[in-house]
């Protein structure tokens, strides 16, 4: 153990390393975050609807939507709509999952009685899970993130079960297969 002096003048050098910066200055504006997922998770609603829009008409497929709340580290307490199809007896639940995720920007989760699904809303050229690595610089003993990577443009698309994840475009045809699946039909 280092004598008290010594302690302080490095306790003096830890504190002032731990500062923000100009860069750490700059955080997320998470309400926008918030907003934009909740914004592209009504889309993905609205193409839902779009694609079972004649059976919603004819009144063999009913929709109605629930209110739950989600907690994020970084987003906290909100709430979210999830989606519920009534298919005759069956129900088929598009509940999310949250935007605050490793490697996607948002996560639904489809529930039937016969298993479940996930919509992940990922890079539009996604086929797969992929690492992204970001160039960072050093600050003292500190690192910051610098964005390195152009915008992405976000779709939503079916994941498959591991082991050998894939990404598969959302489709009229590929949301029917996957509504059949969860619904054991």
């Amino acid at each position: 153990m280092n004598t008290p002096m010594k302690s302080a003048s490095a306790f003096d050098d830890f504190v002032k390393r731990l500062q923000p910066t100009a860069d750490d200055r700059t955080m997320p504006d998470w309400t926008r975050e918030r907003d934009e997922w909740l914004d592209l998770l009504s889309a993905l609603y609205g193409v839902i609807e779009e694609f079972l829009n004649p059976y919603i008409e004819n009144g063999t497929i009913a929709i109605s939507y629930e209110d739950i709340v989600l907690i994020e580290e970084d987003l906290g307490e909100y709430h979210a709509k999830e989606m519920v199809l009534q298919i005759g007896r069956q129900k088929v639940i598009f509940k999310p999952v949250g935007t605050m995720l490793i490697g996607t920007k948002g996560r639904v989760d489809v529930e039937g009685t016969a298993g479940r699904a996930r919509l992940l809303l990922t890079d539009r050229y996604a086929t797969k899970p992929m690492l992204t690595v970001s160039k960072r610089k050093h600050l003292g003993n500190l690192q910051s993130r610098s964005q390195v990577q152009p915008p992405v443009e976000w779709t939503w698309k079916i994941a498959t079960m591991p082991p050998q994840v894939t990404y598969l475009d959302l489709t009229r045809d590929s949301l029917f297969e996957m509504v059949m699946e969860v619904a054991n039909a």
